[in-house]
């Protein structure tokens, strides 16, 4: 019986040994192999991954798959991460390549008719204000309307609130690019928010549009 106590004391030390752990370990935990460490890799980087993926994709029933998809491009490609400390900017940059990927398939079946806005715009969750998934739903009708990359742009910048290197390298574009392109995207993002009447007094107040997503 003592040793059964011992044992699961050890279980539960190993579980719960990286809830602190830096990037860098966690990585070198993963390359190991060791027990639990992609688990807590999943943990610590599925919210922001989730964000990411909805807020520059719009909301819809691939959300999960492509986070699957995210997290199976990253323990494939971790072994070649040259610097452990940036997994945070390398696992934004993974998911930027798969939303990309997903966006220029949504405007595709767009394109062909196979689907009037090439989405279905329901994300999962408890039932929400109608005026609030309303104003969401034209937020992102104003997202749509931007190329790919800006779109991500903005949401990493404006809704993420990432620092401009960490949007330049997701994007893997240069930092005086960024520079150049987000005012001018916010300004068209802005501008038609402040025209539509149900966002605007949601401007007026200075509520971020992010706060009507149900995450």
């Amino acid at each position: 019986m003592t040793d059964r106590k011992v044992s699961l004391s050890l279980v539960r030390d190993v579980e719960g040994s990286f809830d602190d752990a830096r990037d860098e370990d966690l990585v070198f935990a993963c390359l190991r192999q060791q027990a639990g460490a992609q688990a807590a890799l999943w943990d610590r980087y599925y919210p922001i991954v989730r964000r990411v993926v909805c807020r520059a994709s719009g909301p819809g029933r691939e959300v999960e798959d492509a986070i699957q998809e995210i997290f199976i491009r990253l323990f494939r490609k971790l072994p070649g991460l040259r610097d452990p400390s940036s997994l945070r900017a390398f696992v934004i940059s993974i998911t930027v390549r798969v939303i990309k990927s997903e966006q220029r398939a949504r405007w595709i079946r767009r394109w062909l008719g196979l689907s009037p806005d090439g989405e279905t715009p329901d994300c999962a969750g408890d039932p929400v204000d109608l005026e609030a998934r309303e104003a969401l739903a034209r937020f992102y009708a104003i997202l749509d309307r931007l190329a790919p990359r800006h779109r991500t742009a903005f949401v990493l910048r404006h809704v993420e609130g990432l620092e401009l290197t960490e949007v330049a390298a997701a994007l893997d574009i240069s930092l005086a690019t960024i520079k150049r392109w987000l005012p001018r995207i916010a300004r068209r993002v802005f501008s038609q928010a402040e025209s539509d009447p149900l966002l605007a007094p949601y401007l007026a107040r200075g509520i971020p549009v992010r706060e009507l997503e149900v995450t």
